[in-house]
């Protein structure tokens, strides 16, 4: 009678699994996640009674599973599965759930190749897992394939759980001296290292030649775990925050993977997601906006989390391209709780006060926290503030401009015009409408110094602090002061000659002789300062920047007209054929909308192409996707 029943048990049943290439009864088959059933705490008995840690009973393991495997084809045997099935009964046998990272580390070992703590260099060929490597066989591979993709999302859920709770393992990072590390190294997470071991995994799916090639080809083979694989490690990596590690996985699949619609509509739906705010966070909102669209209306009305999850994506998306969200969307039940975050920002806009945006939106503030951790406040601040000035400056165009109404838009005469020390008094009128009190000071307040921007409060660059004195004007003291600073630069030790040669400079001799002889006010002082009544007429230094905000909007796109500079103003022509408001401050998304969708494409979504038909007279032959004469 044998001395391990359930184990002999295991590995015949575990045979003829392999023998039927029945991966999915595999997956259920090699379980590792506590608590274990009654009869895996049998056999992992079994295996320390009879199989104790040791060099020799790691080989007898092996020795049986390599009775697993059929012979292929070509004569040669699988031999990445017996290795991969003996480091699955190590890892059984000495698991233990107290020691969290051992755990991890394990795992890790169990699905990529790596060495294993306990070994040396000399024999990791016979100690590295084979798991990956077992899905990297043409002919055995899919069947490992539901296995690598159970064992990756234990590895991911391991250490998620383990970076939320960094305590679990501070004391055996202490014991390991981990803690000593150089602190200039970027260190490498358990998440993120996760993360690369199952792009190893996505890799073997995508390069799978199982099925017919090209974009338009079905997945076939291993080729239906690509989205699988990189759903799971665009999760890691969105986790620990390494987004620009996931530039070549979307690379990759648009290159090389079957058209996303072939997939099951769980799949599409995470892949566009994570698509989505991959793009988001590379600051192209129009594509980010297409799939995170597409993944919301492919989401099943009953998946209300995974829907909510989306809308706090898309919701900011469109607003940054001029399309706010309606009541009606407010109300459905994945939206509960959105709007108490983005109709305040929705009202700012079209209030157009920059100011209270600004205050709004500031870092440290409680409703800007709840952005933070989304990961879209600085889009929202960056993006959404043009927006707010378009508000403001079409506001006093309505109130201070040529603007007769719509029953003077057939009229003919001179263009609209609105002169821009109007939008300038209105600047000034709405920063005293937010001065602080005196024994506060507000983050964006109206500026008082008399340097740098007049909309943005910045306080003076501690660089050029010492230019100014008292009264305003340049410190008499300031050539010491740089020599004193920066004396490595005015009198360095050595110094190239007319010849070019390097040559001593002991005396510590001034290079360009003194600073302050050579060097004028305005060259010192970045910040120039010009009184505004020794100016041209209305060219203060804040009509300069009310000019060169207009100037921007008018380059996007988000204002009609042009600006003259003489008499500063701006002008709207050809108002009567659309009105003066559509032809001065045009629809946002509409021309945004308008000028992206001229390329409706997608980075990383890979789509069918449409066929267009070979030879014959007036076809066209679509030849994007062929290969270079010469490449296999």
């Amino acid at each position: 009678m044998s001395q391990t029943p359930i184990l002999d048990q295991f590995l015949g049943n575990l045979q003829e699994i392999v023998q039927n290439r029945d991966g999915s009864k595999l997956q259920d088959f090699l379980q590792l996640e506590p608590p274990l059933s009654e009869i895996y705490q049998r056999m992992i008995a079994e295996l320390r009674q009879h199989y104790a840690t040791s060099a020799k009973a790691d080989a007898d393991i092996l020795q049986r599973c390599e009775r697993l495997v059929p012979r292929t084809k070509n004569g040669s045997s699988w031999a990445a599965f017996p290795a991969f099935m003996r480091m699955y009964l190590t890892f059984l046998r000495e698991m233990n759930t107290d020691n969290l990272l051992e755990t991890y580390n394990q795992l890790k070992a169990l699905l990529n190749s790596t060495l294993r703590p306990s070994t040396t260099k000399a024999d990791s060929r016979n100690h590295c897992s084979q798991c990956v490597l077992a899905l990297g066989d043409s002919q055995f591979g899919v069947v490992v394939l539901p296995t690598v993709l159970y064992l990756a999302k234990v590895l991911a859920k391991l250490a998620l759980g383990l970076d939320r709770r960094p305590d679990l393992i501070a004391h055996i990072r202490r014991m390991e001296g981990r803690t000593d590390q150089n602190e200039s190294v970027e260190k490498v997470t358990l998440v993120e290292k996760s993360a690369n071991v199952v792009r190893e995994a996505f890799i073997k799916c995508l390069t799978d030649r199982t099925g017919t090639p090209g974009p338009n080809g079905k997945p076939e083979g291993k080729r239906v775990g690509i989205y699988l694989m990189a759903n799971l490690c665009l999760k890691l990596l969105f986790q620990c925050g390494k987004l620009r590690n996931a530039e070549q996985m979307f690379a990759s699949i648009s290159a090389q993977s079957p058209p996303l619609a072939h997939f099951p509509a769980s799949q599409r739906v995470t892949y566009l997601y994570y698509l989505g705010r991959y793009l988001f966070a590379n600051n192209l909102f129009y594509p980010a906006q297409t799939a995170l669209q597409s993944s919301y209306n492919q989401c099943h009305r009953q998946a209300t989390g995974q829907r909510h999850l989306i809308l706090s994506y898309l919701i900011p998306c469109n607003i940054i391209l001029g399309r706010f969200p309606s009541q009606e969307l407010f109300q459905r039940p994945e939206a509960q709780g959105l709007a108490q975050h983005f109709q305040p920002i929705c009202q700012l806009i079209v209030r157009g006060d920059y100011l209270a945006f600004r205050q709004h939106l500031s870092v440290g503030s409680p409703t800007a926290q709840w952005f933070a951790r989304k990961g879209i406040l600085l889009a929202l601040r960056n993006r959404c503030e043009v927006l707010v000035w378009r508000s403001f400056s079409r506001k006093v165009f309505m109130y201070g401009g040529s603007y007769r109404g719509p029953q003077a838009q057939a009229q003919r005469g001179p263009p609209p015009i609105l002169y821009l020390k109007k939008i300038a008094a209105a600047t000034r009128w709405l920063q005293l409408r937010h001065l602080p009190p005196s024994n506060e000071v507000a983050q964006s307040a109206p500026c008082s110094n008399i340097h740098g921007s007049q909309i943005v409060d910045e306080a003076l660059d501690s660089d050029y602090s010492c230019l100014e004195a008292a009264n305003g004007s340049l410190d008499p003291s300031i050539g010491q002061r740089v020599l004193m600073d920066y004396g490595d630069y005015f009198a360095p030790g050595g110094l190239y000659n007319q010849q070019g040669h390097l040559a001593p400079n002991a005396q510590g001799a001034l290079v360009d002789s003194n600073p302050q002889e050579n060097y004028d006010d305005c060259e010192l002082d970045p910040y120039e300062f010009i009184p505004e009544d020794s100016m041209e007429p209305d060219k203060s230094p804040l009509m300069r920047e009310i000019e060169s905000i207009l100037a921007s909007l008018l380059t996007q796109g988000l204002m009609g007209g042009y600006l003259l500079h003489r008499e500063p103003r701006f002008a709207v022509p050809g108002a009567k054929l659309k009105g003066i408001m559509p032809t001065g401050f045009p629809n946002v998304w509409q021309t945004i909308s308008a000028h992206e969708s001229i390329d409706k494409s997608v980075p990383g979504w890979v789509q069918p192409r449409a066929s267009t038909g070979l030879g014959g007279a007036g076809r066209v032959v679509n030849l994007a996707g062929a290969r270079p004469v010469g490449l296999q």
